[in-house]
């Protein structure tokens, strides 16, 4: 019925409408009303928009300061690249986690202890170190409040015409006042003009002593909205702030870098600053490969600040950083560090450094540092004189320098693998006898007058020998390390023969893997290479050297076929693997012949042999290795590092710790086709092992390449060698 009623209605309404129209009048004044306030409409409509545009497009300065953006932008973090092992193993991740970040505007003022109480107690911090830090910055937006409404209100009351007036008024003081600033001289107010730096600037004065902006035109200050009130916290943690519901304490995302046994890698892996960015080592050579993109979306708010809605395509995703594998074994790493702790504690030494490397393809397998302070070492005075001939009953000194940063982190210890020098002593003595040898100048069988150990050079220099014999073969001088023998042998280079050898095998210069603060070395210079360092470096003193150079160098040897003779670039980056799962080994640069090289390896077994033999009579005997080897031991006199400052050397003092010793061994293996290559030295063994004349390094520093060479060989899967062969000659250091 409703309905059609309605529709009765609406024909009524339409006939009335007709009826009107007929009679002419009432319908045109109809007409001609709407198409005058349409015209009205029209206009108000047009100076709405024109006000918008003007509004939009040059806002007065007062609306400004009111406007904010509508459209808000939020970062997606990005996730750093892992640090990975030659194996795919993490040594370093990063993840996201939370720290607390509080806004004191928005903490309770009603009940504020009760909420500091609470607050201390999610944090897990003390009442006293939460409580000041919250009740001063609410203190602080307190004044800043007042002084906030104080410069609103100032700028409320005056005038656009009082605001000219004060501006015009200032200009004129300051031109009254002429360009000599108050009390200082013109030539100092010009400087502190230059520099930025005024009088009175802390309380808004210009170089005249006046007020550099009217209250009203300079910015009021801010409120403090962001307090950081921890570190990255526990999961726990975060559960108890979320549940505690604080007012003003939010939670804020930060990334978090975690390392996978920091105590074994850490100091090649490197370290990360608080925002994520490579700071040590590798993280910070490899920082661009592993830094990753932040992303981030917009979108539009209400005046509420709530979010409406994204644009399309307003949305960048983050791009994570690229993984980057390191030539560093995670297993081998242990191994290594491992028997190098056993070793230098054994040994009652200050300390010990270890490195293994793919001699093939050149990749750094391990490095390993440790130090350890023995209860009867003391500080050097820079002051007592220590003689040559230092008995066991004198102080003995600290030899490994303080290394504070590692107390803190294993990422800040000092490399001393990388950064620090030692004299290699007889470890040196194989270079020396391959120069000699590639050059004809000495051939393996040729026999040597060693003068039963004693002998003097033609210039007067006396040399001794441990294995007192009255003559031996060039093979046996290097099997024997005898002194006397490779000073003669080496004599007949040239100075410039003997010292290009130097440098051709690495030595007197960086390796170049890219790790800060790597060491040079040390080797004469051609100007000062005079007689009495041809006799020294033959056998390795007057040169100093760093493990990773020795190793380096020693892979000379140790490398098989065609590639026996050259020295591999090393690397800390993993090698890429062929389609046949192989890496293409490092041709390298070559030193000495392949025939050369072969020879001295070959020489070599006689003193890994002898070393065998020594593990087997041990008190606990060591037997049953699976690869032989080929090496050299050395021991040299600890020289003294630079002189505090302050301090220099006393006068009689010939730069070295005497009685105190760096006992090193270099091994390459299996000796049949060579893959590895190990240096260890150990740092100043203790007295109890001088008295029994058992600190050398084939006591103290061959046992532990000998552990890390077998259980590494193994480890990475090389057969085992056949029967060793019987042991050669009796070996001196």
């Amino acid at each position: 019925m409703n309905a059609v009623k309605d529709a009765a209605s609406l024909s009524g309404s339409a006939g009335t409408v007709a009826a009107r129209g007929r009679s002419g009048s009432v319908g045109g004044g109809s007409l001609a009303w709407a198409a005058a306030i349409f015209g009205v409409l029209s206009l108000a409509m047009g100076g709405i928009f024109a006000r918008v545009v003007s509004l939009q497009t040059q806002p007065p300065e007062g609306l400004v300061e009111q406007m904010s953006d509508r459209t808000s932008v939020r970062v997606e973090r990005g996730r750093r690249g892992d640090v990975l092992d030659r194996r795919g193993r993490p040594l370093a991740a990063t993840r996201f986690g939370f720290r607390a970040i509080l806004d004191p505007s928005e903490f309770p003022v009603k009940d504020t202890f009760k909420h500091l109480e609470l607050l201390s107690e999610v944090l897990g911090q003390p009442l006293e170190v939460v409580g000041p830090r919250v009740l001063n910055a609410m203190g602080e937006n307190e004044r800043r409040a007042k002084a906030i409404a104080e410069h609103a209100q100032i700028e409320l009351m005056l005038t656009e015409e009082e605001k000219q007036e004060e501006l015009e008024e200032q200009a004129r003081a300051r031109e009254a006042a002429g360009s000599e600033p108050m009390g200082e001289s013109a030539d100092a107010a010009a400087r502190n003009v230059s520099e930025g730096v005024t009088a009175g600037a802390a309380e808004g004065l210009d170089v005249h002593g006046m007020s550099a902006k009217p209250v009203w035109a300079s910015k009021p200050p801010r409120l403090i909205r962001y307090l950081v009130m921890s570190e990255v916290l526990s999961e726990g943690q975060v559960e108890r702030i979320k549940r505690a519901k604080i007012p003003g304490l939010k939670l804020e995302t930060r990334p978090v870098r975690e390392m996978v046994s920091p105590e074994i890698a850490a100091a090649m892996v490197g370290k990360v600053n608080v925002d994520g960015q490579g700071l040590l080592a590798m993280e910070r050579l490899l920082d661009e490969r592993l830094e990753a993109k932040d992303g981030s979306f917009k979108f539009v708010r209400d005046a509420k600040g709530r979010p409406l809605w994204v644009e399309p395509g307003a949305y960048t995703p983050p791009q994570r950083g690229e993984d980057v594998r390191l030539s560093l074994d995670l297993e081998l790493q242990r191994i290594v560090r491992e028997e190098l702790e056993r070793g230098v504690e054994e040994a009652d030494a200050q300390g010990g450094r270890a490195i293994l490397i793919d001699s093939v393809t050149g990749e750094i397998l391990a490095i390993a540092d440790t130090i350890r302070k023995p209860a009867d070492v003391v500080e050097y005075d820079w002051a007592t004189v220590i003689p040559k001939d230092k008995r066991l009953d004198g102080p003995r000194y600290i030899t490994v320098r303080n290394d504070p940063g590692r107390a803190l982190h294993p990422a800040l210890a000092h490399n001393r693998v990388v950064e620090d020098l030692y004299e290699p002593g007889s470890t040196f003595k194989p270079f020396m006898w391959a120069a000699s040898t590639e050059l004809g100048l000495a051939r393996p069988d040729e026999v040597f007058n060693t003068h039963w150990g004693q002998w003097a050079t033609p210039y007067g220099r006396p040399i001794k020998d441990v294995v007192k014999r009255a003559t031996m073969t060039w093979r046996e001088v290097l099997i024997n390390s005898s002194n006397i023998g490779m000073v003669q042998g080496t004599a007949r280079m040239t100075f410039e023969q003997m010292r290009g050898f130097v440098l051709a095998f690495g030595f007197g210069q960086r390796t170049n893997i890219g790790v800060p603060g790597e060491s040079v070395g040390m080797v004469t210079g051609a100007k000062g290479w005079s007689k009495y360092t041809q006799t020294s470096v033959a056998f390795g003193h007057e040169v100093a050297v760093t493990p990773l150079q020795m190793a380096r160098a020693f892979a000379a040897f140790s490398r098989p076929g065609e590639m026996a003779g050259t020295l591999p670039s090393l690397t800390l980056l993993a090698r890429e693997v062929g389609a046949d799962g192989r890496i293409t080994p490092d041709l390298g640069k070559r030193v000495i012949s392949t025939a050369t090289a072969e020879e001295t390896r070959q020489t070599l077994r006689g003193v890994t042999q002898n070393l065998d033999k020594k593990l087997a009579a041990r008190e606990v005997p060591e037997t049953g290795w699976r690869y032989e080897l080929f090496g050299k031991s050395g021991t040299a006199d600890i020289p003294m590092t630079n002189p505090p400052p302050g301090k220099k050397k006393p006068k009689g003092s010939d730069g070295y710790f005497r009685g105190q010793y760096n006992a090193s061994f270099v091994a390459g293996g299996p000796a049949e086709s060579p893959r590895l290559v190990c240096v260890v030295v150990i740092d100043d063994p203790g007295r109890e092992l001088i008295r029994k004349k058992a600190h050398y390094g084939t006591y103290v520093s061959g046992p532990v390449v000998r552990r890390i060479m077998d259980k590494s060989l193994a480890y990475l899967g090389v057969p085992a060698s056949m029967t060793p062969t019987s042991a050669g000659p009796a070996h001196a250091d």
